[in-house]
């Protein structure tokens, strides 16, 4: 690999980093955290502004930092298949385990709820953030198939039109009116098939801009300062249209106007990125700077997979709470900070423990010693 595509590399591991320590606080919002940090509200609400789609943008820079679209289908889809699929695969196992466990030990939940659990598992709706990791594998064989078969520009068009199909549908789907249980099953259902449609806009959006990047900074002088200029104007035009067309959600495609989430997720992921862009210049020791984020981005998916863990969130809560009675200023702003500190720990070690001894869960072969 040339050095300068490591560099990039680099800066999108650390753009990965911070958007899955984002997905996580923006996950934080339970009724306990709520109670004495009620400004995570707004915080939230910014991070869901962007999140998902910064993950798909740096999915087609990759793409096309990487030439795939150059490569064989077939070979591509095998490999993402191997990291993407088979971790979704062991990680709903895992879930469903936990499921069980709270069925017929714990006995606080019922019967049906592990029916759900396995038709989301099955039919790829994914359980709780696992959705993710599915909608990412069908939107990247999409693009690399449309890509294949159309060409570079071509397949511009092509993207657009199903992405105007599926905003159709999208509509459609939110105005159904049937029997609930049938319209709940049909309806993740459509947003199972569709999801993948509007990530693969991102991905598009993500393989352009990464070549008008290139560009931009081959042809301008000092392009990276240029660039860390326009970091406000992206941060404020995110916030601003944040503001007008929040709540959004991407896993249940509440989406509200299209065009203001679009331009809004793009200005935010970009925001990230070329921030992350300016970090990876930072030098702090022999291997770079920014090692802790550049490790959360290369484990993202693992991150993904276990962040959401509802016992260790409650301790975090609890230990907050415990702090809180020896505080008297800024309580809110150490609690909430002390939760996500607890979190991180836990992811860490996790991921840890995951690398060094069950490395097939993350679709890795096992280290050899």
């Amino acid at each position: 690999m040339e050095s300068a595509e490591k560099k990039r590399i680099i800066y999108f591991d650390i753009a990965k980093g911070i958007g899955i320590i984002l997905v996580l606080i923006g996950h934080l919002q339970t009724d306990t955290i709520l109670s004495y940090t009620p400004y995570v509200l707004s915080l939230c609400s910014w991070i869901f502004s962007f999140h998902m789609a910064l993950f798909f943008i740096i999915s087609g820079m990759l793409i096309s930092c990487k030439k795939e679209e150059e490569k064989d289908l077939k070979e591509s889809v095998k490999k993402k298949f191997k990291s993407v699929m088979i971790p979704y695969l062991w990680f709903s196992i895992i879930y469903i385990l936990i499921v069980l466990y709270s069925l017929l030990i714990s006995k606080v939940v019922p019967l049906k709820t592990l029916f759900i659990q396995l038709w989301y598992v099955i039919g790829m709706y994914g359980m709780n953030v696992l959705w993710f990791l599915p909608a990412l594998f069908a939107a990247e064989v999409l693009f690399l198939f449309i890509i294949k078969h159309f060409g570079k520009l071509r397949s511009v068009l092509v993207i657009i039109i199903l992405s105007i199909t599926a905003a159709g549908v999208n509509f459609l789907r939110g105005n159904m009116r049937s029997v609930p249980e049938v319209y709940e099953r049909l309806n993740e259902l459509i947003v199972t098939i569709i999801r993948p449609v509007f990530a693969c806009v991102y991905i598009l959006t993500g393989y352009w801009l990464y070549k008008g990047l290139d560009i931009f900074d081959s042809r301008i002088k000092k392009a990276k300062t240029v660039q860390v200029m326009v970091l406000p104007v992206l941060f404020a035009v995110n916030i601003y249209l944040n503001r007008i067309n929040r709540p959004v959600d991407f896993r249940s495609l509440v989406l509200n106007n299209y065009i203001l989430y679009y331009v809004c997720s793009v200005c935010g992921s970009l925001f990230i990125i070329l921030l992350s862009r300016f970090l990876s210049d930072i030098k702090t020791g022999r291997s770079g700077g920014f090692l802790l984020l550049r490790f959360y981005g290369v484990n993202s998916l693992v991150f993904m997979a276990v962040h959401n863990n509802s016992s260790v969130r409650n301790f975090a809560e609890r230990a907050a709470m415990y702090l809180n009675q020896y505080l008297t200023r800024a309580r809110g702003y150490i609690c909430y900070a002390t939760v996500i500190m607890i979190c991180l720990i836990y992811v860490t070690l996790t991921i840890l423990l995951i690398n060094r001894f069950f490395p097939f869960l993350a679709g890795r072969p096992k280290r050899r010693e």
